[in-house]
């Protein structure tokens, strides 16, 4: 735990199959950023802006990411988002699998390690599918 300048306390997620962190600060706020912004800030070098804190709405905000690879082989993958008051998220792999949802404040994530597949995220009410598939066009980098 440590704190901003506002006085506000820093609750952080580190997310280790993808590298991104989330952070909830005790002022209503929240922001991801990647393993190596983290790493400037905590030697000194880089200062969080304010504008890259997000005011918590209590909306249905989700995002998603994905790995690199394309090629069949599994790489991360990952879901998160605002927690809406009173609800649980569940993450449902094409698989089967139900990967651990972790939370911070009131934010959630979910990561895994697989082959691109669809994911069913289950929350407030709500039921979306993220393809996460491989694209059809691959750039040829030889």
């Amino acid at each position: 735990m440590r704190y901003e300048p506002t006085g506000a306390e820093v609750q952080t997620l580190v997310l280790s199959a993808s590298g991104w962190l989330l952070q909830w600060r005790s002022d209503g706020r929240w922001r991801e950023l990647s393993d190596a912004q983290h790493e400037s800030e905590v030697d000194g070098s880089q200062q969080p802006l304010e504008d890259e804190w997000v005011r918590w709405s209590g909306t249905f905000d989700r995002q998603a990411k994905g790995g690199a690879r394309w090629d069949g082989v599994a790489t991360w993958w990952l879901l998160y988002g605002e927690l809406p008051e009173d609800s649980t998220p569940i993450v449902v792999l094409a698989d089967g699998q139900r990967p651990a949802v972790l939370q911070v404040g009131k934010v959630w994530a979910c990561e895994w390690v697989s082959i691109a597949q669809p994911a069913t995220l289950h929350l407030a009410g709500e039921q979306i599918t993220f393809p996460f598939t491989e694209p059809f066009y691959r750039r040829d980098l030889g």
